[in-house]
């Protein structure tokens, strides 16, 4: 009697394992259930292992208290920056029977003397450009360190660790005769090109240090193809170093449009002050105004916290990247 071979019906295959072919084998696929697991572990169990453990408990305790630390202050700006004087003066918080009003912000918006909304725009008009070229000029620095080796490679990457290095002061006092035989003084090219030459140094090594970690395959890949070094460079570094430009111009930014001791030396026209020089300003000549400076300093700082939280996820992964590596 011969044997059958006819293969099972679909219906009864499927009850069990689908058989897959691939490359000459059979990789078994189980076929979904059609309810969920049972949970072995009982509620009690549960808690108990999302416990932390002492270790990690400490390490909670201490970041929320450094939160803590850290927002405290920003609520009380917060708090002073949309109540009138007389209920700053008591403690903000104090919160019975509050006021809220958006006096002090449209005070500081329009102040007479240097008003924010010029502080602000003339703040941007020397940020945008600060970050922009350090950027370019920066990624363009660090290529050649990350990639070639040339004479005085080594000396050249030490001397801007000592740029790095220096104070301000140093460099307020180096540039500030060369701004006034240039004819730069007090304008917003000479407050850019200062805040270039300071940035650029631990930009290079920032930039140098991630463009390590892109693999030189995908170079030596478009070399073969006959691609130029420029072409490399626009094509394969520009966007593999997105993450990290990002970064940078996080970073540049922030410190750029904070700055306050390079502004104060070479800006001197009330009308080019930027919004670190407004801000001391509104104090008034009788009686501190609180609730004004405190709505100037919300406005100042709420640019660089926005462009953080929109670029986030870049900002991240550029620093995790120049950091490992």
């Amino acid at each position: 009697m011969v044997p059958d071979d006819s293969p099972e019906p679909d219906s009864d295959r499927d009850e069990h394992t689908d058989a897959q072919a691939d490359g000459g084998r059979y990789v078994s696929v189980e076929t979904v259930p059609e309810t969920a697991p049972v949970a072995d572990l009982t509620w009690g169990d549960r808690i108990a292992e999302a416990i932390p453990s002492r270790r990690r408990g400490l390490k909670y305790v201490v970041a929320i208290t450094i939160a803590v630390l850290w927002i405290v202050p920003f609520i009380g700006l917060f708090m002073a920056s949309i109540r009138p004087l007389s209920e700053i003066i008591g403690g903000w918080w104090h919160l019975e029977g509050m006021t809220i009003t958006l006096e002090n912000y449209r005070a500081a918006w329009d102040y007479s003397t240097a008003p924010m909304s010029r502080a602000l725009l003339n703040t941007f008009i020397v940020t945008i450009p600060a970050v922009l070229v350090v950027m370019l000029l920066g990624v363009m620095a660090a290529y050649p360190f990350a990639r070639f080796e040339f004479p005085l490679k080594t000396s050249l990457f030490f001397l801007i660790l000592l740029i790095m290095a220096a104070p301000p002061e140093l460099i307020a006092m180096g540039n500030y005769n060369a701004l006034r035989e240039m004819g730069l003084f007090d304008t917003y090219m000479g407050l850019i090109l200062i805040h270039i030459g300071w940035g650029l140094g631990w930009v290079v090594l920032f930039l140098r240090n991630y463009l390590l970690g892109i693999p030189k395959e995908l170079e030596e890949a478009a070399r073969v193809d006959g691609a130029s070094r420029y072409q490399i460079f626009r094509s394969i570094i520009l966007p593999l170093s997105t993450p990290a430009l990002v970064s940078v111009a996080v970073i540049q930014f922030t410190w750029v449009w904070n700055a306050f001791f390079f502004p104060l030396v070479f800006m001197r026209s009330p009308e080019l002050y930027l919004a670190p020089q407004v801000l001391p300003l509104m104090r008034g000549r009788v009686q501190v105004e609180w609730g004004m400076i405190a709505a100037g300093s919300i406005m100042t700082m709420a640019v660089p916290v926005i462009l953080f939280l929109l670029l986030e996820r870049y900002y991240k992964r550029g620093m995790v990247a120049a950091v490992a590596d």
